[in-house]
C-alpha cells in the first residue's frame, strides 16, 4: 500500500481489531517516497485490516491510496522457474517489495529460477518492456550465500537492462528483476546468445613517457579501455599555449612525437581514439611539463676581437645567450680559406685568445662558441676575420706587446719574452672576478709596437677582499 501520488506529506498505518482502542499495528511509514508513506506486510487470506491515513503535524490535502497484492514470485523463496535454451515469460514489479536479506542495491524486486542445460553465454533481456529495471544473476541456494555471477551489462535499444553470463551446465541460477524509479510490467527474455559488442569506454586514460624538450621524443599510451575487443587506435598530439589555446599538431599522427622549436614553451598532450565493431571514442593524456629548448638560445652572435696580424692576439666574445643558468662556454679556432670557406678546426686551440701565426697569412679566421647548459649544448659561429696579410719586414725587430690578461705571471712573462718585450713592474690588487695571481691589467696596451726590449708592466689579482 502506498500514498505515493498524494499532494500532502502522509503518514500510513495499518491495523487489526474491531475497535480504536483495540487496534494491532501490522505495518506503519513516513516518507517511503519523499514525503509520502508506503507499507509492505504478508497479508492473511479473510483478514480484515484497517487502514489510517493522516498528514505529519495534522496537515490536510487529497490523497491517493495504492493497493497493490505482491506477485507471487515476490520473495527469493518462490521464485518462479523457467527452463530451456530460450524463452520467454511476463511478469511484474507492481507490489513488489524488498525482502530482508536481498542484495542492498535490489529494490522491490521478482525472482526467476533457471538451471543452464548446457555449458555457454546465456541472455537475459528485458528489451520491448518499455521502462528501464535491472536485471542481476546469482548462484547460491539462499538468500545468505548468493553470488553474483561474472556479467556483461549491456542495454536494448530501447534502454532496457540486457545481461550475458558465462553459464554452467546444471548449475541454478536465480535471477531477480528489480524496480528502478517505478514498477511495471515486463517480459522477461532469455537465450544462449553471446553479449552484443560494446563501445569503447576509456576506463584509464592515455600517459606519455620521454623528457618534454625540443629534439627529445615523447611516446603515448594508449590507457586502459572497457568495451568489446579488438580494439584499434589512433593518435593525435596537440600543442597547449600558457594562455590554454590549444592545437592540433599537423602531421603528428603517431604514438611517438619529437619536440620541435615550435613546442618550446608550451605543453603537449596525446589524444587516443579507440574503435571497434560498435564504435569508437576518444580519451586525452595529462600534459607534459612545459617543453624547454635544446640548449642555450644565441640572441647575439660571437665575434673576433682584434687586427688579424702575424703576432696579434685576437680575443672571442661569446655573444649573448638565453637559457637556464649556468651557461658554460667552450671556444674552438678555425682556419679558413681567403673566401672565408672550407674551415678547419686549428689543433690546440680552444682557449679565448689566439695568436695569429705566420701559417695563418692568406687565411681568414674565426671562432665557434658552444654554450651547454643542463638542457644540453648549442655551437655558434663568428664573422671570419678579414685576410691575415704578409708580415711587413723590418731591419729591426721590435716589441709587440701580446695579450696577457687572465694569465699567471709565469705564463704572461714567456709570452711577454716572445714579443721581444721584457716584464717591467708587477703590483697586486684585490679583484672580485680574477682568481688570485692572475694577470687584471698590462700597460702598454696589447698589440702596441714598441722599440725592442721595451717594458710591459702588469697588474696581478690579489684575489677578493676578505
Amino acid at each position: 500500500m502506498s500514498t505515493c501520488d498524494s499532494d500532502f506529506d502522509t503518514l500510513l498505518g495499518v491495523y487489526t481489531g474491531g475497535a480504536v482502542n483495540a487496534l494491532t499495528e501490522v505495518a506503519a511509514n513516513d516518507d517511503a517516497c519523499g514525503l509520502r508513506s508506503s507499507v509492505s506486510f504478508q497479508a492473511v487470506q479473510g483478514a480484515t485490516y484497517r487502514i489510517a491515513i493522516d498528514g505529519l503535524n495534522a496537515v490536510i490535502g487529497t490523497f491517493e491510496l495504492l493497493v497493490s497484492l505482491a506477485p507471487a514470485n515476490d520473495d527469493f523463496a518462490n521464485a518462479e522457474a523457467i527452463s530451456g535454451e530460450s524463452g520467454s515469460v511476463a511478469g511484474t514489479t507492481v507490489g513488489a517489495s524488498r525482502q530482508p536479506g536481498e542484495p542492498d542495491y535490489l529494490e522491490a524486486s521478482v525472482w526467476y529460477r533457471w538451471t543452464a542445460p548446457s555449458n555457454g553465454w546465456a541472455t537475459f533481456e528485458l528489451c520491448g518492456s518499455g521502462f528501464y529495471a535491472p536485471v542481476h544473476a546469482f548462484t547460491g541456494a539462499t538468500l545468505e550465500t548468493l553470488q553474483l555471477a561474472d556479467t556483461w551489462y549491456s542495454y536494448c535499444a530501447d534502454d532496457a537492462s540486457r545481461i550475458t553470463i558465462t553459464a554452467t551446465e546444471g548449475v541454478t541460477y536465480s535471477i531477480p528483476v528489480s524496480a528502478y524509479e517505478g514498477t511495471g510490467d515486463f517480459t522477461l527474455k532469455w537465450n544462449r546468445n553471446p553479449p552484443p559488442p560494446e563501445p569503447p569506454y576509456n576506463n584509464v586514460e592515455p600517459t606519455i613517457t620521454g623528457t618534454p624538450r625540443e629534439g627529445s621524443t615523447l611516446t603515448g599510451s594508449d590507457g586502459e579501455w572497457y568495451g568489446t575487443p579488438p580494439f584499434s587506435f589512433t593518435y593525435a598530439w596537440w600543442r597547449c599555449n600558457a594562455s590554454d589555446d590549444c592545437n592540433r599538431i599537423d602531421g603528428a599522427t603517431a604514438r611517438s612525437y619529437t619536440a620541435t622549436h615550435g613546442d618550446v614553451g608550451s605543453r603537449l598532450y596525446i589524444q587516443v581514439t579507440a574503435t571497434n565493431e560498435a564504435g569508437s571514442d576518444y580519451a586525452f593524456s595529462y600534459g607534459t611539463a612545459v617543453v624547454r629548448s635544446r640548449g642555450p638560445s644565441v640572441t647575439s652572435p660571437p665575434a673576433v676581437n682584434g687586427v688579424p696580424r702575424v703576432g696579434i692576439y685576437l680575443d672571442a666574445s661569446p655573444g649573448v645567450w638565453t637559457g637556464l643558468p649556468p651557461i658554460q662556454y667552450a671556444y674552438q679556432w678555425q682556419q679558413c680559406d681567403a673566401a672565408g670557406n672550407a674551415c678547419r678546426d686549428l689543433a690546440n686551440e680552444t682557449a679565448s685568445v689566439l695568436e695569429v701565426q705566420r701559417a695563418h697569412v692568406g687565411s681568414r679566421l674565426r671562432v665557434v662558441v658552444t654554450a651547454s647548459n643542463v638542457d644540453g649544448s648549442v655551437s655558434a659561429v663568428s664573422e671570419p676575420t678579414a685576410v691575415v696579410p704578409q708580415p711587413k719586414v723590418t731591419q729591426t725587430a721590435r716589441c709587440v706587446v701580446p695579450n696577457v690578461r687572465g694569465m699567471s705571471l709565469l705564463s704572461a712573462k714567456a709570452r711577454i719574452r716572445r714579443g721581444r718585450c721584457v716584464t717591467g713592474s708587477i703590483r697586486r690588487k684585490y679583484s672580485g672576478s680574477v682568481r688570485r695571481g692572475r694577470v687584471i691589467a698590462q700597460t702598454p696596451r696589447a698589440g702596441a709596437r714598441l722599440r725592442r726590449g721595451a717594458k710591459v708592466n702588469l697588474v696581478l689579482s690579489k684575489g677578493r677582499k676578505r
